[in-house]
């Protein structure tokens, strides 16, 4: 486990590291996680490498939220009278996450969605060499085509 939170921990400075020497506006926690994400994206990182570290940090996130809370309270006399302002950004921000977050969820689904189509159409796969397709496989990639098409004649009538 430690060789995992050394990971993780190395790829955070790392994006610490970009942000201090490039100058970027970005804060490096964000180029940590991007660098991580590519990583993995990539396979250069392993989900095997760092899945502990990870479940273990994500169990107890709650705890990390702690300094946060406590520091707003200890300056409760500056934020004093703009409540209805904080509420609002804070009703407004969550808005805007939930349906930034949403979007992105919807994006990942249908380009997997893609890959696994095009890994299907082509062939790929797993255990699919030598092996007669049924007749529900059949029938499926079947709509799959249907659907494909559909969505290409509504693109062109769009244009």
């Amino acid at each position: 486990m430690i060789k995992q939170f050394s990971i993780i921990l190395s790829i955070y400075f790392l994006g610490e590291l970009l942000q201090k020497a490039f100058e970027l506006p970005v804060p490096g926690n964000i180029l940590g996680m991007l660098i991580l994400f590519f990583g993995l994206y990539t396979g250069v990182i392993k989900l095997e490498m760092i899945d502990r570290i990870s479940d273990f940090l994500l169990d107890n996130l709650a705890f990390f939220f702690l300094p946060a809370g406590v520091s707003l309270i200890t300056c409760f006399s500056v934020l004093e009278g703009k409540l209805t302002a904080v509420i609002g950004v804070s009703i407004i921000s969550t808005v805007i996450i939930l349906g930034v977050t949403g979007l992105t969820v919807e994006f990942v689904k249908k380009f997997l969605q893609r890959k696994s189509m095009k890994m299907a159409f082509s062939g790929e796969g797993e255990g699919t060499v030598g092996k007669k397709p049924s007749k529900a496989h059949t029938c499926e990639r079947l709509q799959v085509q249907e659907k494909i098409q559909a969505r290409e004649i509504k693109t062109e009538e769009v244009i």
